[in-house]
């Protein structure tokens, strides 16, 4: 599977809040970092799975609309709207670097 298949398939069950389809994408080391910072937030595909598991219950309408998305090296760089998180409708910019490791998301880095 290509970076690009990857990226579609998450970006597209995030936004159906499949946590079936989501999670087979990641891999089990996953770490998840804020950006401003570099603090680990997430630490392996347990915690990620609870993380996406509450972010959906608390934010049903969530949303994500991506603006722009740059292919390098074994990085996606997704430039994106996020709307409906935590009931607010209010669209918020981010940009989340996703890392790919043996056809898995290993890493993301979460710019807000």
């Amino acid at each position: 599977m290509t970076i690009q298949e990857i990226i579609d398939i998450q970006m597209l069950a995030f936004n159906n809040k499949s946590i079936q389809e989501m999670m087979p994408l990641y891999s089990d080391e996953i770490k998840i970092y804020n950006f401003q910072d570099l603090t680990l937030a997430i630490n392996g595909k347990k915690e990620c799975e609870e993380m996406f598991i509450n972010l959906f219950k608390q934010s049903p309408a969530i949303y994500a609309e991506v603006i722009k998305t740059i292919f390098f090296d074994n990085k996606a760089i997704v430039h994106e709207f996020v709307s409906g998180r935590n009931g607010d409708d209010t669209k918020k910019e981010q940009v989340v670097i996703f890392e790919i490791k043996n056809d898995k998301i290993n890493r993301m880095d979460i710019m807000k």
